[in-house]
């Protein structure tokens, strides 16, 4: 009977050992993530009324602070293919967070609409969005509405 009981205390050791294990790595990796800085952001095309223009894009850009700790957030804009950046500057008046640079505290957002000439920004070298914050975290986003917009422009619509 005693080679039974240690067999079986062998196994509950050896799950119980390799649980522990996993869960000190998963912890090690929820530590390392949480002190890096994490942002969403999400483009969108905005439909303001009162504003008619063919020569103009109503753009917006919503960026979400995902890290557990407040960011300063100190630009917005486009990279374009030849890795250039294109800062934009937000409609006057329509700005309801406040002007660049702001401070992002944890899980809140700042959102810009923009007033896009066609004329002057070539929408279809834009290759993504990006956002930096005052430490100099870059990060880079794009979404199907960036796309859709991107490619309208190609083809000429609205």
């Amino acid at each position: 009977m005693t080679p039974e009981i240690t067999t079986v205390t062998a196994i509950v050791g050896a799950v119980c050992g390799v649980t522990a294990l996993l869960l000190s790595f998963i912890n090690t990796w929820h530590q390392l993530r949480r002190d890096q800085v994490r942002l969403k952001i999400v483009p969108y095309h905005a439909a303001l009324t009162g504003i008619l223009s063919n020569s103009h894009v109503n753009f917006g850009v919503n960026v979400i602070n995902l890290s557990e700790f407040a960011v300063v957030l100190t630009d917005v804009g486009f990279c374009f293919d030849d890795e250039t950046k294109g800062t934009l500057s937000v409609m006057k008046y329509v700005e309801p967070n406040g002007r660049l640079p702001l401070r992002l505290e944890s899980h809140t957002s700042y959102t810009a609409l923009f007033w896009l000439d066609r004329t002057t920004v070539p929408l279809f070298c834009v290759r993504c969005m990006y956002a930096q914050t005052q430490c100099g975290t870059l990060v880079h986003s794009s979404s199907m509405v960036l796309h859709r917009l991107i490619d309208g422009e190609a083809n000429g619509h609205n």
